[in-house]
């Protein structure tokens, strides 16, 4: 089944917009506020789990539908088909409580967050790039902040105070940089995947028209 870019833009857009609002109600309803006490993924454990499956595919499939409505080729879709894979994974299997990761379900999940979490905002910044409806500096600059968090977080994680703070709160604060920027990257998604009036919903594997499906296949010629 087809679908119009137009209304995969529309469909994408609330997706995220729903994306952002389990963003805040998960951790409302858990009483965790960003950064967490433990790590993000605690916010799928527990009786509200779901809120945070839910936002898992929000976020995942939100870029998914915009890459409908605005493709830029085959490799940003494989980027975020994988990402939307590792997302699924983590939604439907939970980490272990307390964040040890130490149970053979945790590290699935752990694996699901590593293709997840870093596909998913790498396929959204070279849409953005190929793209060109935003200034390129904007993807990059996010990209940039998300993997500066990451590389921190790692950092933390073997007992590095990276930020001054101690190594726990080090890597509570690199987790949430990390999260939040990518959600800003969703936001510039929108503001970069709106379909142009007249844009044809044929297009090749590069986000060009497809000029033998559209009906034209040769440029016009001189009276």
């Amino acid at each position: 089944m087809r679908i119009s870019p137009f209304v995969a833009y529309r469909v994408g857009t609330g997706v995220i917009a729903v994306g952002w609002l389990l963003f805040i109600l998960m951790q409302w309803v858990s009483g965790d506020w960003l950064p967490p006490a433990i790590s993000f993924s605690q916010y799928g454990v527990g009786p509200h789990g779901w809120l945070f499956s839910l936002y898992l595919l929000a976020f995942s499939i939100g870029p998914l539908l915009l890459d409908r409505a605005n493709p830029t080729g085959r490799l940003t879709t494989t980027l975020l088909v994988i990402g939307f894979l590792g997302c699924l994974v983590m939604a439907l299997v939970a980490t272990d409580p307390g964040g040890l990761q130490q149970s053979p379900r945790a590290k699935v999940h752990m694996v699901g967050s590593v293709f997840g979490l870093s596909l998913v905002p790498i396929g959204c910044c070279l849409s953005l790039v190929r793209g060109r409806r935003v200034s390129r500096w904007l993807p990059l600059g996010l990209i940039g902040v998300s993997a500066v968090s990451l590389i921190l977080l790692i950092v933390s994680a073997t007992g590095v105070d990276t930020l001054g703070v101690g190594a726990a709160e080090s890597w509570t604060y690199s987790q949430t940089g990390a999260a939040v920027v990518d959600m800003l990257m969703l936001v510039a998604l929108v503001a970069g995947s709106r379909p142009l009036p007249g844009e044809s919903d044929h297009t090749d594997g590069s986000g060009r028209p497809d000029r033998a499906r559209s009906g034209v296949t040769a440029p016009p010629q001189k009276s």
